[in-house]
């Protein structure tokens, strides 16, 4: 079987508690307008058909705001902007009319298109969109009056859940009427938050244009904080922001300019993009019951290869208090064992293991970190580790070899000369606690 068959496989059992996870969730997709402009979109709408046949309930929202002043600019209409917001004069509202009217289509048709392919062809789905969103004015901020720019009052929240539970996918645009009759041009953002909030959503899911190095520069995981630091998500925070103290535990950042970007986020563990949430999804932490299930999958085939002694699941049930676990969306992704050895101020670092997929990531460092900070607290002052294949590891991280005489009493009695494991040691007690 070729390489390529393999990974197929993997994405596959890796994408199963996902695809069973999301399945009659409710997504917000947030489409940026440059996307809209770019050789993706057709990928990125057959990526949204197959979610929608996967079993997610999907609104989408779309920006304009690109084609609305590309559209100016060739009519040789002047328009001025404030607060990044483009005011929308009467000349400038029929621009907009028209300019979002064509992308809806062009969406409504492209969708429609992907929803009938063989790959994903399902005669129950369906684009609707329609008068969803009641707006009102902005009005005048500082002086400056936004005229036919305004924001959402409502969102048609039970009309939208109708339509999603036939099976529907709900297509947002960025203009919205007042009571009175009246067109306002909105900012997509602000919607997809606003929608997020009435449905609530279970993701919302900003989708962008991003250059290669732009995207790079952002790491798979922030918390709301440290999202604020990132210059490049200036122009999203404050909807990010909104969106996480309404209560979504996740919004997503994706660069759609990837193929399969969408995919590989929603239903890999890694993801693709960037996850936002008011706290981190990879927790480090003292081991439960919970967790045995998990550790035995990390160290089983360790065990066969005679890395690591066996260990049955009673013993571990015995010993799970003392275990800690880096977890990773429910996941054990790396685990290791502290044990106080008697009459002694040794702590016995044992049953350290990080899966390969998380090798080279610094799981290890944060574990073996996490350990010593554990180990100072218990009044220890040495860390002793027992190993036949990561000698290195260790002694680049400060141990140094020792031997069978350097062992507490009761460890040397029981110290095994046929494994002839390599006996490694760190004194912590004066490394301050952090």
């Amino acid at each position: 079987m070729s390489e390529s068959h393999y990974s197929h496989i993997h994405f596959f059992r890796e994408a199963a508690p996902y695809i069973q996870a999301h399945k009659g969730k409710t997504f917000v997709v947030a489409i940026s307008s440059p996307l809209l402009a770019t050789g993706q979109l057709k990928n990125l709408l057959n990526d949204i058909a197959i979610l929608s046949t996967l079993g997610v309930k999907l609104v989408l929202v779309y920006g304009a705001d690109l084609q609305i002043e590309q559209q100016l600019k060739q009519k040789n209409i002047t328009f001025k902007k404030y607060k990044n917001r483009i005011i929308t004069t009467d000349d400038i509202l029929e621009v907009n009319k028209n300019v979002v009217g064509r992308l809806r289509i062009n969406l409504e048709t492209c969708l429609s298109y992907a929803l009938n392919q063989p790959s994903v062809i399902n005669q129950s789905l369906a684009v609707i969109s329609g008068s969803f969103i009641t707006a009102k004015p902005i009005g005048i901020h500082d002086g400056m009056d936004y005229q036919h720019t305004g924001s959402v009052r409502k969102i048609a929240d039970q009309q939208i859940q109708q339509q999603l539970a036939h099976h529907s996918l709900v297509l947002l645009s960025p203009l919205g009427l007042s009571p009175t009759g009246e067109s306002y041009h909105l900012s997509y953002k602000e919607i997809a938050v606003q929608a997020t909030k009435a449905l609530n959503a279970d993701k919302l899911i900003f989708l962008q244009s991003l250059s290669a190095d732009a995207a790079k520069k952002l790491p798979r995981q922030l918390t709301l904080n440290e999202a604020k630091q990132y210059s490049s998500l200036h122009c999203l925070i404050k909807h990010i922001d909104a969106a996480v103290q309404a209560g979504v535990e996740r919004v997503h950042l994706i660069n759609a300019q990837q193929n399969g970007s969408l995919l590989l986020e929603l239903y890999t563990r890694d993801g693709s993009g960037t996850l936002i949430s008011h706290h981190h999804y990879e927790r480090l932490t003292a081991a439960n019951i919970e967790d045995i299930a998990g550790i035995l999958d990390l160290i089983r085939p360790l065990e066969k290869k005679g890395i690591l002694i066996r260990r049955s699941r009673e013993q571990l049930e015995r010993e799970i208090d003392n275990f800690i676990v880096i977890k990773r969306d429910k996941k054990v992704i790396a685990c290791a064992a502290l044990y106080r050895m008697k009459a002694a101020k040794t702590g016995e670092l044992a049953c350290f293991v990080v899966d390969n997929q998380y090798r080279g990531c610094k799981k290890g460092d944060v574990l073996l970190s996490f350990a010593e900070k554990i180990a100072k607290q218990m009044g220890l002052e040495q860390l002793l580790v027992l190993t036949t294949q990561t000698t290195d590891w260790f002694r680049e991280r400060g141990f140094v070899l020792g031997t069978v005489n350097d062992l507490p009493e009761a460890k040397k009695r029981l110290y095994n000369y046929q494994r002839n494991s390599h006996i490694l040691l760190k004194d912590i007690h004066r490394q301050s606690i952090h």
